[in-house]
């Protein structure tokens, strides 16, 4: 089949998964009126897939096909195929304005990631069924998402929790598994569900140690929706709101077989364990290019609000959004560097399983530190949530804003168009403007994706820990020892 059309997803929604919201079951997706916003949003991703514009940026042709498929499914092994990547990143984060996390490009990329994780460990076996079923999106283009995250019925033990997704049974055809995951994003429009780890197994948990790949639709899966935020107000009430509210949802396993050719990895601690930290780094650049594509938009958002309050000529104010502008800067050039980044690790790896010894030469660092993970655990939290609190700054009280009805209410519009309007700025674009300023830091949306942001790669503090233990940290130190005994 190769790339799909929007037509084709939207279709493809129409299976017979099992969905809760509010209480009730939603039969069918696509006709439940708080996903049809983020529904339309996904069907424009696959259409923009057959515009002439960027059809080659978006897609490439499949050695083992000869179908065009996605890029962001592209395996990489050199600079000039890793930048392909990053333009192909770069665009779908660019017309969703960084505002989905868990845009189906994120999955593909830990699925990318897993398959050379799990070869550079040894596990070829379980790479190879990685290897597969990555041909198996390829050929179907489905919208992917994961679960990680176990639940919280006790975070003051490290133990895994006995409500945590766990295998109940083993035959040779498969597993059934029992239990929860959380927190699945785009769970409710996605089309295949990725298990994967998040905080290590102990020895004794290896029921726990889980990584696998099933159907939306698969019997025994209980899709259990968070309270939706698009309450049917409208594009002009809620701009983003209304298109990128992907939805969030733990996932109830009530004994689901998973196949064996589906199981990646079932009770192998090591495996389990060291999938994330041998990442090459596919997952990390989609995460600098989906927060680089935030920062922009923000920082725009910072900017059109101060022209519609007329605070382009404050020296405060320029001083705020200028601060961003330097960060986008700052993080376009981490994108480069993401991308090549991940290119030289998995080239390193190949040469080292050659037989080479690799040895840093003169001028070059001697330990790495990931680009693309640096920027996504320490960088971009801090950035957006600097970008989060400007927007509202220069915005002002603005942001309490009158909706699109009061406007229209002709005893009104003569009145806020005279009394509401900013400098060369019409009343009614003034309050659409604020009424994004709002939906972008100030509700329902605004605060999940604050929080979001904030949690998005786990907790900041035990991410600032893991840095501070990382082998660059000594080589920095390295370098005043170094002055101290010349």
């Amino acid at each position: 089949m190769g790339i799909r059309t929007g037509a084709q997803y939207r279709e493809g929604l129409r299976d017979g998964r099992t969905v809760y919201v509010n209480g009730d079951v939603v039969s069918d997706v696509t006709e439940y009126p708080a996903f049809k916003g983020i529904i339309t949003t996904m069907a424009g991703l696959y259409d923009a897939q057959h515009d002439e514009r960027y059809l080659d940026v978006l897609s490439y042709v499949s050695a083992t096909t000869g179908e065009r498929v996605s890029t962001t499914l592209m395996p990489a092994r050199t600079a000039e195929e890793m930048n392909a990547r990053l333009r192909c990143e770069y665009l779908r984060t660019d017309l969703t304005y960084g505002l989905m996390g868990r845009i189906p490009d994120f999955v593909n990329a830990f699925v990318l990631d897993s398959a050379e994780s799990l070869a550079y460990m040894g596990k070829h076996e379980a790479a190879a069924k990685v290897r597969e079923y990555l041909e198996f999106l390829r050929a179907n283009d489905l919208a992917t998402t994961h679960a990680l995250i176990d639940p919280q019925s006790d975070r003051s033990k490290p133990d895994a929790p006995q409500e945590a997704l766990q295998i109940v049974h083993e035959t040779p055809e498969g597993i059934t598994v029992r239990g929860a995951r959380m927190l699945s994003t785009l769970a409710p429009v996605a089309e295949e569900i990725v298990v994967g780890p998040f905080v290590p197994r102990r020895p004794g948990e290896e029921k726990f140690a889980l990584v696998f790949a099933i159907p939306a639709n698969t019997p025994g899966l209980k899709i259990v929706c968070r309270e939706p935020y698009d309450t049917g107000s409208g594009e002009f009430d809620q701009p983003l709101t209304s298109r990128f509210e992907e939805g969030d949802a733990i996932l109830i396993f009530d004994d689901v077989f998973v196949p064996r050719d589906r199981v990646f990895v079932g009770g192998d601690l090591d495996a389990y364990n060291g999938l994330l930290p041998n990442f090459p780094g596919y997952t990390g650049l989609q995460s600098a290019v989906r927060g680089t594509a935030k920062l922009r938009f923000l920082t725009g958002l910072a900017g059109v609000v101060a022209q519609a309050n007329g605070r382009t000529k404050s020296p405060r104010h320029q001083e705020e959004i200028g601060e961003l502008v330097g960060y986008v800067g700052v993080a376009e050039g981490l994108l480069q560097g993401a991308a090549l980044d991940c290119a030289r690790q998995i080239q390193a790896r190949e040469r080292r399983q050659a037989g080479e010894t690799l040895t840093p030469q003169p001028g070059e660092p001697l330990q790495d530190t990931p680009i693309g993970l640096s920027a996504t655990m320490v960088f971009f939290p801090h950035v957006l949530a600097r970008a989060v609190d400007v927007v509202p700054m220069v915005a002002g009280s603005g942001v309490i804003a009158m909706t699109e009805k009061d406007f229209n209410n002709p005893e009104l519009t003569g009145l806020l168009e005279r009394f509401m309007h900013g400098p060369d700025f019409p009343a009614e674009r003034r309050l659409q403007v604020m009424r994004m300023a709002w939906d972008a830091t100030g509700g329902q949306f605004g605060s999940r994706q604050a929080l979001y942001e904030r949690l998005y790669s786990g907790d900041p503090v035990g991410n600032r820990l893991r840095f501070f233990g990382m082998p660059k940290r000594s080589e920095c130190e390295d370098l005043v020892l170094r002055l101290l005994t010349s």
